[in-house]
């Protein structure tokens, strides 16, 4: 049974997100220095506390306890997933051949590596292409805009931060509506 308030959640963050790129070249536009270095400044401090605290020793008792054919799988079935991004990005670029790549790559390790567990087509000499909305946003003439440090995701300019909505729905996660899968 479909949720009417999760519904309307979706349609109101699309419609943010498109608002927000049609006002994205006016923000673009700033200063060429950083107009926002103390918030930076600020953000970088908390970042880099809760990396210290609680991001690095969660990553290393992850590698600790963890094999390293294990991570290497779990690295390759994101990596995967994420070609399907690349591959939407490639042909809004005009990048064809690349394009063709990304296909060949999702195919062969979704068929052959067992759903990206092994990377295959690597062995095959299909190189991964590494494409987001924000080089997708470049490639159309838009400027990079002022540096901006976000909480949790570090540095990133504006152009990217606001290429993180439209890349987010390349990612499979918010189509998985049956939450056994």
């Amino acid at each position: 049974m479909p949720v009417i308030g999760a519904n309307w959640i979706d349609r109101l963050g699309r419609l943010v997100a498109c608002a927000s790129l049609v006002l994205l070249p006016l923000v673009v536009q700033a200063a060429e220095e950083d107009p926002w270095e103390g918030f930076n400044r600020v953000i970088f401090r908390f970042n880099d506390t809760l990396d210290i605290y609680a991001l690095k020793p969660l990553a290393q008792g992850y590698q600790a306890v963890t094999p390293q054919f294990l991570e290497d799988g779990v690295h390759n079935v994101f990596g995967n997933i994420g070609d399907v991004g690349n591959l939407a990005n490639n042909v809004l670029q005009g990048k064809l051949h690349d394009a063709g790549v990304d296909t060949s790559r999702v195919i062969f390790n979704t068929t052959f590596g067992l759903l990206g567990f092994f990377d295959v087509a690597k062995k095959m000499g299909l190189q991964r292409s590494d494409e987001d909305f924000g080089q997708t946003f470049g490639a159309w003439g838009l400027g990079s805009g002022p540096y901006v440090m976000l909480p949790l995701l570090g540095p990133s300019t504006v152009r990217d931060t606001f290429s993180k909505v439209p890349d987010s729905l390349l990612q499979p996660y918010r189509y998985m509506n049956h939450v056994p899968t």
